[in-house]
């Protein structure tokens, strides 16, 4: 049995699932990364150094980070206030959680399919929802506020891009080797 095309088939699913962990807004890179890890053992390090390995590993944390820098970048870019930062990385981790969990009611196999897409769809609406609501707080005409709840949407669908790329790259490399 060939151990290597298991091992890289598995990676494949992996980095798939991180793919769909980013879009829910999760920190699934190194899941793709883990994929990497498990070819590198698998082929005792013949497909992929140690030194590959570290240094992808440095490149997830540095995607993941780069990704927070960069939604943050955006809102602050599209003139939202310090405080809209943090109401945009909370509004879309609440209305994630409450999308998946509505798509999780319907049950069976179509909440499968259902609850992702709607876990997706409530993080970009909790972090623009959030956003604007804060901003209107602080007495924001509601022109500025809309602009910079779009600040958020901007920077988290450029976050995602980012994520994706790296975790494409992740997995050309292990298919490569």
């Amino acid at each position: 049995m060939d151990w290597l095309l298991i091992t890289k088939i598995a990676a494949t699913v992996l980095a798939f699932l991180a793919a769909l962990g980013v879009m829910l807004g999760l920190p699934t890179t190194l899941l793709a990364w883990l994929g990497l890890l498990l070819v590198a053992l698998v082929s005792k390090f013949q497909a992929v150094s140690g030194w590959a390995l570290l240094a992808t590993f440095f490149g997830c944390l540095i995607i993941e980070f780069a990704d927070n820098l960069l939604a943050s970048f955006m809102v602050q870019r599209f003139g939202a206030s310090k405080g809209s930062v943090w109401m945009a990385l909370l509004g879309g981790l609440v209305g994630g959680m409450l999308g998946g969990l509505g798509g999780g009611l319907l049950g069976g196999f179509t909440a499968f399919f259902i609850s992702p897409l709607l876990a997706l769809v409530g993080a970009f609406v909790g972090g623009y929802a959030a956003v604007y609501r804060w901003e209107r707080k602080r007495n924001r005409p509601k022109k500025e506020a809309t602009r910079a709840a779009w600040g958020t949407v901007i920077g988290r669908l450029l976050g995602i891009a980012l994520k994706v790329g790296w975790i494409g790259a992740l997995l050309i490399f292990v298919l490569g080797r």
